[in-house]
């Protein structure tokens, strides 16, 4: 048995709310079936492409699909965040094509809202390549997999640094979305208002998560009041997913207290 959540916001806000699948210490089914009553959407994490544990299989879809049935939950899946599709080296590649192909048919069944996906520059030892060859090399990957298995728009690319403009030419001519990572941006001191209105017509999905001393992934209280200010505006013009990327129990806790708290702010301030 685990403790529950402190705190529902299951159909409280006019966008689903969600967080990862590893919030306690146990398996994806064990983690879904807990949160499940508390939330919208979970996060589906699959972060290592080469550990078959941390890869999905037929049976864990259809007992995730059963528990979306009977909760009334959905999911978007994180795609590994060691593929490397620009990578000089074409096994690297095709392992990349691969992963994305297996886990994205393997999902399906679950309808996911996104798939999300890194982008990463090659590993600092492997061969340099120019910007323009990565991102040659990117479309052309990345094209197999929209030829087969997924359309653009259901990938969100997400912001992990500062350099997300560097793959803006591939995200157009491929037209992908965006997963727009609020922490990841305050981090780097990215205004998020503006990286807002620039990738707004993309943006399909929202992680959120607290920042203090350049540190992420933090319980959401953890902002300070002109940063949650902005969080909570561009919140009121969103309807997609937000998932509080938060990883630990009182974490999650805490920012699903704030979150609550600061919208009824928020919105009883306006509608006076």
């Amino acid at each position: 048995m685990f403790p529950p959540l402190d705190h529902c916001v299951k159909n409280v806000f006019p966008f689903p709310i969600g967080c990862p699948s590893f919030i306690y210490r146990a398996g994806y089914v064990d983690n879904v079936t807990y949160l499940a009553p508390f939330v919208d959407e979970i996060q589906l994490l699959f972060f290592e492409s080469r550990h078959a544990q941390s890869l999905p299989t037929p049976s864990l879809v259809r007992d995730l699909a059963a528990l979306s049935d009977n909760h009334g939950i959905t999911f978007n899946v994180h795609l590994p965040s060691d593929l490397f599709f620009g990578h000089p080296d074409p096994s690297e590649r095709r392992h990349a094509v691969d992963t994305i192909e297996q886990i994205i048919n393997c999902c399906g069944p679950l309808d996911p809202t996104t798939f999300t996906l890194h982008l990463n520059r090659n590993p600092h030892d492997s061969p340099k390549l120019s910007l323009p060859q990565w991102q040659n090399m990117l479309i052309e990957n990345l094209a197999s997999v929209l030829d087969s298995v997924v359309s653009g728009r259901k990938i969100s690319v997400e912001n992990i640094d500062d350099s997300l403009e560097q793959a803006a030419s591939v995200i157009h001519t491929l037209d992908l979305s965006v997963c727009m990572d609020l922490g990841h941006l305050m981090v780097h001191d990215i205004d998020i208002a503006s990286f807002y209105r620039q990738w707004n017509e993309r943006i399909s999905i929202l992680h959120l998560h607290g920042v203090k001393n350049k540190q992420d992934h933090l319980p959401l209280d953890k902002l300070c009041r002109e940063k949650m200010d902005q969080v909570m505006d561009i919140l009121s013009q969103f309807t997609g997913p937000v998932i509080l990327e938060v990883y630990s129990l009182n974490a999650l806790n805490a920012s699903m207290k704030c979150l609550k708290e600061k919208w009824c702010i928020a919105h009883s301030t306006k509608s006076e």
